[in-house]
């Protein structure tokens, strides 16, 4: 358990007001950052963590003090979301490019450093093709929960019996430690809007609109309708794969693109691998051995698909695939 005074609390609390947008700057703060922000020493905890190359380094000192920086919390044995949250979040960093490591911080921050060693970090980003310039970081069980709290982020154990399942919240926090801007984030969000909330909202408008004076008649008539197989394809699967891209670099940085692929595998085998690919892998099916093994041992994580979402996610790629084929 996390120790919490009365003015711990009523801290966090108005933290997560930020977060939510109600209070986006601070309280009697100046957005050019003339005065100082709230959220500094007197709230971040300064404590120690380790970095994938052995470094010792403070969490307000050296981490966030006058920076902007997007921060989550994963763990390397994590069999379900932490991975597309990662390759979500390597594609915001292809966005920004040489910025990150500059003036936008990446960090990612285990919450289970007994089996995360900076080695199992270290393994962890090569798998993801890590860019220079976002820093995994591991530390003690308490300081990490603590920072958690802080955040916004902290999760108490799910199951109390078996105190070694582990879940946490899956969101982004990014923010401006210098202005006092902070906001909760989703990972599955679109990488532009991410990159976009990071390197321009949270940074001055450093980089600016591709439209100089947007005009409202070149505004789309209405919103595209997603199907249910692309809303799926959207929000799960595109941090990894793409459909209609073959031979791309977005196609091939983490998964494969998925052009045809209702041709090349049975119907049978697409249905239990999207269902359970966990347990089709644990059964060593050559196949999924085979993907596996092809693209850096990433296992792909079980979405909790119902047949019905399976349907529609296969229908989806049916169609991208036609669409692709009368391109040609």
């Amino acid at each position: 358990m996390i120790p919490v005074t009365l003015r711990d609390l009523l801290r966090t609390v108005t933290f997560l007001l930020v977060l939510t947008g109600i209070w986006w700057t601070a309280p009697g703060h100046a957005a050019n950052g003339s005065q100082a922000s709230p959220w500094g020493a007197n709230y971040f905890p300064n404590v120690p963590l380790v970095t994938q190359d052995h470094k010792t380094v403070r969490f307000f000192d050296d981490l966030i003090k006058g920076k902007v920086v997007v921060i989550n919390f994963i763990f390397t044995g994590c069999s379900a979301a932490c991975g597309m949250e990662t390759a979500r979040l390597r594609q915001v960093q292809d966005l920004l490019g040489d910025r990150v490591g500059k003036d936008v911080f990446f960090y990612s921050i285990s919450i289970d450093p007994e089996n995360d060693t900076p080695e199992a970090l270290k393994a962890y980003m090569a798998k993801f093709n890590v860019a220079p310039g976002w820093t995994f970081l591991t530390g003690k069980q308490k300081d990490i929960d603590l920072l958690r709290a802080r955040l916004g982020l902290y999760m108490p154990p799910i199951n109390k019996d078996n105190p070694g399942v582990i879940d946490h919240d899956l969101a982004v926090i990014v923010g401006n430690q210098l202005t006092g801007r902070w906001q909760k984030a989703s990972p599955m969000e679109n990488p532009e809007v991410l990159a976009t909330q990071v390197g321009s909202w949270l940074s001055n408008w450093k980089v600016p609109p591709k439209v100089a004076n947007p005009k409202y008649e070149n505004a789309p008539v209405r919103l595209p309708t997603l199907s249910k197989g692309e809303e799926l394809f959207r929000t799960r699967c595109v941090t990894c794969h793409t459909v209609g891209q073959p031979g791309t670099e977005t196609a091939k940085s983490i998964g494969p693109d998925l052009t045809h692929v209702t041709r090349v595998r049975q119907r049978g085998w697409l249905v239990r691998w999207l269902k359970e690919p966990d347990a089709v892998l644990a059964a060593k099916d050559p196949i999924a051995v085979s993907l596996y093994e092809k693209y850096n041992k990433l296992a792909m994580p079980n979405l909790k698909l119902s047949e019905a979402d399976v349907e529609a996610v296969l229908s989806f790629l049916e169609q991208g695939s036609a669409a692709f084929q009368a391109k040609k």
